[in-house]
C-alpha cells in the first residue's frame, strides 16, 4: 500500500508514464527470470497507478512481435481499465536489430513494411503515438555490432518515422554524440520531435538534443542513480523534461542519492513471498513514477506540484494531447 504521503497526493498530481514495458513477463504471466511466482497482478498494478494520478501510459515495443502486441493489448487495456488511457509505441530497439533484421529469414524490407502497416492501423484510433524504441546502444555490442544498429536506425527513421510523421522515443546509451549526429544528419525524416527516454548522459549533450533537435529529456530511475546525474537533472529545463519508469526496471534504489528526496514509499514483498495487493520488491511500476517527480523536484527545491504539472504538460504538447486530462 501506498504511504500516507502517496495517499494524499492521488489527487493533486497527473501523470503520464511515456515509457512501460509492461508487456514483460513479469507483468503478464507472473513469471521471473523463467519461473512462475505468483498470478498476473496486471488490475493491481494499474489501481495503484491510478491512486498516484497516473492517467496514461505509453507501451513500449522493441521487436516486430512486440509492436503487434503493443497494439493489441493497449486497445485492451484501454477498454478494461478506462481509468488509464493506453497508448503504445512500434519500433526495433538498437540491441535487437541483429535478431530481428539480418538473422530472420524474412527480408528487412518486408520486416519495416510489416511495422510501417502496424504503425499506421494503430496511428487510426489514436493507439500508436510514437516510433521507438530506436536508438543506439555501445555497452551491449554483444548482441548487436554498431554498423548493423546504424544501419537500423537510419531505415527506421527513413520508413517509418518519415512516412507516419510520428514522434520517436529514442534509446541512447554510451554512444557520445554518435545519436545526435545521426538524428542530425537524417532531420529532413523526423518532424514531430521526440524524446530521448531514460537519459543518464552529460548536461551538454541533453542541451544540444534540446537547443538543437527540439528533443524532450526522458528522466527515470536509471537517470537518478548517481550524483552526476542529479546535478544534470537539477539544470535541465523543466519544460523539456518528461517522466516514466520504464518499468519493471530501473529502480531507485537505497543506496542511490537521490532516495533521500522520496516521500510516497510501497509495501512489498519479494517475488518468492509474493502477497496480494502489495508491490513486488525491485520490480518498478507505473506507481512509481511520482518516486521520479519527487526526487527531481528535492534536487531543484521546488513543489512537487510544479514539476509534476510541468512533465504532464510536456507530455501531452508533445505527443499533441494538449486541452485533454
Amino acid at each position: 500500500m501506498c504511504s500516507d504521503a502517496g495517499t494524499k497526493s492521488q489527487s493533486q498530481h497527473r501523470f503520464v508514464d511515456i515509457g512501460a514495458n509492461l508487456l514483460e513477463e513479469r507483468f503478464t504471466k507472473g513469471t521471473y527470470r523463467g519461473k512462475f511466482r505468483h498470478e498476473p497482478d496486471l488490475e493491481q498494478i494499474l489501481e495503484r497507478a491510478s491512486r498516484v494520478g497516473v492517467r496514461r501510459i505509453i507501451l513500449t515495443a522493441g521487436t516486430v512481435e512486440e509492436s503487434r502486441s503493443a497494439v493489441v493489448q493497449a486497445r485492451a487495456w484501454r477498454d478494461l481499465y478506462p481509468s488509464i488511457d493506453f497508448t503504445c509505441t512500434v519500433g526495433v530497439h538498437p540491441t535487437r536489430c541483429q535478431q530481428v533484421f539480418e538473422d530472420s529469414e524474412a527480408s528487412s524490407g518486408d520486416l519495416l513494411q510489416e511495422l510501417l502497416e502496424i504503425a499506421e492501423d494503430g496511428i487510426k484510433d489514436g493507439t500508436v503515438v510514437a516510433i521507438g524504441e530506436i536508438g543506439l546502444d555501445y555497452d551491449r555490442l554483444e548482441f548487436c555490432p554498431k554498423d548493423v544498429q546504424h544501419k537500423y536506425l537510419v531505415q527506421q527513421l527513413t520508413i517509418l518515422a518519415s512516412k507516419t510523421a510520428l514522434p520517436l522515443f529514442l534509446h541512447n546509451r554510451n554512444v557520445g554524440k554518435d545519436l545526435y549526429d545521426v538524428l542530425q544528419t537524417h532531420r529532413d525524416c523526423w518532424k514531430a520531435g521526440g524524446v530521448v527516454h531514460s537519459f543518464d548522459d552529460t548536461l551538454e549533450l541533453a542541451n544540444d538534443f534540446i537547443e538543437d533537435l527540439g528533443l524532450y529529456i526522458g528522466l527515470n530511475g536509471c537517470s537518478l542513480r548517481t550524483d552526476d546525474n542529479l546535478q544534470v537533472a537539477q539544470h535541465l529545463r523543466l519544460d523539456r523534461i518528461l517522466l516514466e519508469t520504464d518499468c519493471p526496471y530501473c529502480e531507485v534504489r537505497k543506496a542511490h542519492p537521490g532516495y533521500q528526496y522520496i516521500k510516497t514509499h510501497f509495501e512489498g514483498k519479494s517475488e518468492k513471498k509474493f502477497e496480494s495487493g502489495l508491490t513486488v520488491k525491485s520490480r518498478q511500476e507505473p506507481c512509481h513514477i511520482i518516486q521520479v517527480a519527487e526526487i527531481i523536484a528535492g534536487i531543484r527545491h521546488v513543489p512537487l506540484s510544479q514539476v509534476t504539472e510541468a512533465c504532464f504538460e510536456n507530455t501531452l504538447r508533445l505527443y499533441g494531447w494538449a486541452g485533454s486530462s
